[in-house]
């Protein structure tokens, strides 16, 4: 859209049979049609490509129409989902862990659409088993994350998708274990 002309208010005379319809003689009677055109004013303001979005009802789209934010691209590409069980600081928070992940995955957090820390089980409440397999002490914390991953124009493999698990995975955890995936 950028420097091409929008149509906002597009006009024209009304069709003769509408004032018969109406009950008017259409030879005394004539009018203008108006569209405010209010939906191509959001695309303009919100830089949405395509009309068609604006009443898609794909959660990820529709979340978007509810403010005057700009539009963030939507992948139509399928997601592929990674659950993570790695050893974090017991106080780390969803939003810290959300930012620590797309740092460690610098350009290809482009590939990332959402972090989801699904658990937080202090080493307290973990059972005896669990904290020695991860060799987890004390102030430390399991944490369950589920990365979301779709890329804006392309397919992603299972073996890229498991690359980027593991990239993950070796950038927050802090435990001696490691469980790769990726090879």
């Amino acid at each position: 859209m950028d420097g091409e002309w929008l149509e906002l208010a597009e006009c024209g005379l009304m069709a003769p049979h509408l004032f018969s319809g109406a009950g008017l003689d259409p030879t005394k009677w004539s009018g203008l049609a108006l569209g405010m055109g209010l939906d191509r004013a959001l695309m303009l303001r919100k830089g949405v490509p395509d009309i068609r979005l604006l009443r898609s009802t794909d959660e990820r789209i529709a979340k978007q129409m509810l403010d005057l934010s700009r539009w963030k691209p939507v992948s139509q590409m399928p997601s592929i989902r990674r659950d993570i069980s790695i050893v974090v600081p017991a106080d780390l928070d969803a939003e810290v862990l959300g930012d620590r992940v797309r740092t460690a995955l610098g350009e290809q957090a482009e590939d990332l659409e959402s972090v989801e820390l699904l658990a937080l089980t202090s080493y307290g409440e973990l059972p005896e088993p669990a904290r020695k397999r991860l060799r987890i002490r004390e102030g430390q914390a399991n944490a369950l994350i589920r990365l979301v991953l779709r890329p804006l124009a392309r397919t992603m493999t299972d073996p890229q998708a498991n690359q980027i698990r593991d990239d993950v995975y070796l950038a927050l955890h802090e435990g001696p274990v490691k469980e790769l995936i990726a090879g």
